[in-house]
């Protein structure tokens, strides 16, 4: 695939990719994942595919609830002119150690957002306990960005609860919320993001999450009615397009995942274009850094 050298390409902001370096801290994949992720991905590989793929910067995204990865992930978003901020993790489950951590975390005007994976929590109304409320109260006050990826329906539907009784926390759904690519009831995921949409201060991210990656290749055609249905429930301005790089690799390549994403959303007028590749990631996630502006 190539991109239309006759035709001004729109410049995107990646919403959510990740950094790691295989064997400096522990992932747990899946068993569908076998080990195609078990290396490094850095900077280094990634910062070409920006460039041919005219991706101008992006959000570094937590892939652990570990406090040491999010400081590492500052430390990068500050020597890395391409990242634009980082959502990192912080212990939610105790709001005195939530508090002390963005008093003393390095490069603290870097940190956008805040990510707990509950995917890794027995409970699964875990958001909904005392103490976890009680940090979502700090997370609120200091304008981060909430960014989360339920897995199941009572995780879904504490999501939703917190949406509502936090009206000023702005709430970011990972992954257009899990679509059924295989056509696995498309009702509950429509009933989902419909009740998701109904709530302002909720937004949506135009990518494709480890569960669909791992056993499937990329199409648009596949893809195609979940994002059409996602922003015409959401709107222009509460959609954000994302790679999910490195997870993306298991499906496709990144120069393609965003020829796809743009083919996606050709039909729309270039100002909404506009707003799903890269101003309402500026908006959404309160990005200061400037994007780098690469040549096209």
């Amino acid at each position: 695939m190539t991109l239309n050298a006759h035709k001004p390409l729109l410049y995107a902001i990646d919403a959510h990719h990740h950094y790691w370096w295989h064997g400096k801290r522990h992932h747990q994949w899946p068993a569908g994942v076998g080990n195609r992720l078990n290396q490094s991905f850095t900077p280094n590989d990634l910062i070409p595919d920006m460039e041919a793929a005219k991706v101008n910067g992006c959000v570094l995204m937590q892939s652990l609830n570990d406090y040491d990865e999010t400081i590492e992930f500052l430390q990068i978003a500050a020597q890395h002119s391409h990242v634009l901020g980082v959502v990192g993790w912080l212990p939610l489950d105790n709001q005195a150690q939530t508090l002390k951590h963005l008093e003393n975390l390095p490069n603290r005007e870097l940190l956008i957002g805040v990510r707990h994976l509950i995917n890794f929590e027995p409970d699964p109304k875990w958001l909904l306990r005392p103490e976890v409320i009680d940090s979502i109260y700090v997370i609120e006050d200091r304008r981060l960005v909430f960014d989360v990826v339920p897995v199941n329906e009572v995780q879904f539907d504490s999501v939703l609860t917190v949406a509502n009784r936090f009206p000023n926390l702005s709430i970011v759904l990972d992954h257009l919320a899990r679509p059924p690519i295989d056509k696995h009831d498309p009702v509950s995921w429509h009933k989902k993001i419909q009740m998701a949409a109904q709530l302002p201060n909720v937004s949506i991210k135009l990518s494709v999450g480890l569960d669909i990656l791992m056993d499937w290749e990329w199409s648009i055609q596949d893809i195609q009615e979940f994002a059409d249905k996602t922003i015409h429930l959401f709107g222009v301005d509460r959609v954000m397009a994302a790679s999910n790089w490195p997870v993306c690799n298991l499906a496709t390549n990144y120069f393609d995942l965003w020829s796809g994403i743009r083919t996606l959303i050709k039909d729309h007028p270039l100002t909404d274009q506009t707003k799903i590749l890269s101003e309402n990631s500026k908006k959404i996630f309160s990005l200061n850094k400037s994007p780098i502006v690469h040549p096209i």
